[in-house]
């Protein structure tokens, strides 16, 4: 996993390179390490460009991750799934609880967007 801050919108927008797998042996570092992460921003991106296989450990803690997200008022999007990742996403219907974009520049820029409500 690699974090570094974009600061091309107008707050920091962290993203998080999530890389190979995501399953019962590492899912604990990962919400670990979200701790951190999320002190330094509310607004965060996962890129899963490189995700090659989640299990049901892994997306425990990325539904974990989302909901530390917004109970600080903030949001985490998730991009660039493959077709292996985004099929546990459909078939667990965790797809809906998520913003899901195709590469990270996109959900960077989506933050941006003003919500006119």
């Amino acid at each position: 996993m690699i974090f570094h801050l974009d600061n091309s919108t107008s707050q920091p927008v962290g993203i998080v390179i999530l890389k190979k797998r995501i399953d019962a042996s590492n899912s604990s570092e990962l919400q670990k390490a979200f701790a951190h992460w999320l002190q330094q921003t509310n607004r965060l991106v996962f890129d899963c460009t490189e995700l090659d296989f989640i299990d049901s450990s892994g997306l425990g803690a990325i539904v974990s991750c989302l909901r530390k997200t917004l109970e600080h008022h903030g949001d985490l999007k998730l991009a660039g799934l493959g077709p292996k990742v985004a099929m546990v996403f459909e078939l667990t219907k965790a797809k809906k609880l998520f913003s899901i974009f195709s590469d990270s520049s996109e959900a960077i820029q989506s933050f941006s967007v003003v919500d006119p409500k």
